[in-house]
């Protein structure tokens, strides 16, 4: 299934999780928070809790690229991103890795070095969390930082149809979506779609999806 035709055409005024969608900035030239409070959209920062609620408890798989780069030096590094996910199971390949999860265990493949072999996955032992209690447990903490008088980001509806962008409102360690962000989710499947994060430094992250679809294979979910 193709990717939503407003998904995609998000992510191409976004420019390549980059570059031209304009985002409300609320930082100072050298990328750290202004101090001054932006209030945002409760009703929008709900509506992200539960996008992201339902992203992590849905069935597909999306095809993206990935690119890291910096606007200071004009470095970037880049790779094919995949995120196939049929609960309790989930895999994300990105930069010659694989992370995921089955239930109870997560898995790990690391990136081998350029030109040697891959390198072995390690399979956690079983007896943690459950997927269920992970993704409880993960909504909680994105709800704690949209959300109450010591929210850590704004959140705004997007201009396309899905998409949130949220704003830093103050300096704090826990600060997964750098100074400035916009998330996209698919509205057909639930996938995370595309994203772009700015950090301070001028680090900027984007996904840019190519395809989603609905049918998980078990090829899918194998480290």
């Amino acid at each position: 299934m193709r990717a939503r035709r407003g998904v995609v055409l998000g992510w191409l005024v976004v420019a390549a999780y980059a570059a031209a969608l304009v985002f409300a900035t609320v930082t100072t030239r050298d990328g750290a928070p202004r101090s001054a409070d932006r209030g945002g959209d409760r009703s929008a920062a709900e509506d992200l809790v539960e996008a992201w609620e339902r992203s992590r408890t849905a069935t597909f798989v999306r095809l993206a690229t990935f690119e890291r780069r910096s606007d200071v030096t004009g470095s970037a590094i880049g790779s094919e991103d995949v995120l196939a996910q049929r609960p309790p199971r989930r895999i994300h390949r990105q930069l010659g890795g694989v992370d995921g999860r089955d239930d109870r265990r997560e898995v790990l493949c690391p990136a081998a070095p350029a030109g040697t072999d891959p390198l072995p996955c390690t399979f956690e032992k079983a007896g943690g969390r459950t997927y269920a209690e992970d993704v409880a447990a993960e909504v909680d903490g994105l709800r704690s930082l949209v959300t109450g008088p010591d929210r850590i980001y704004a959140v705004a509806g997007g201009r396309v149809e899905g998409c949130f962008d949220l704003s830093q409102l103050r300096p704090d360690p826990r600060v997964p979506f750098g100074v400035d962000a916009q998330l996209c989710f698919d509205q057909e499947t639930g996938a995370p779609a595309n994203s772009r994060i700015r950090y301070a430094g001028g680090i900027v992250e984007v996904i840019a999806v190519t395809d989603i679809r609905s049918e998980v294979t078990e090829a899918d979910l194998r480290p």
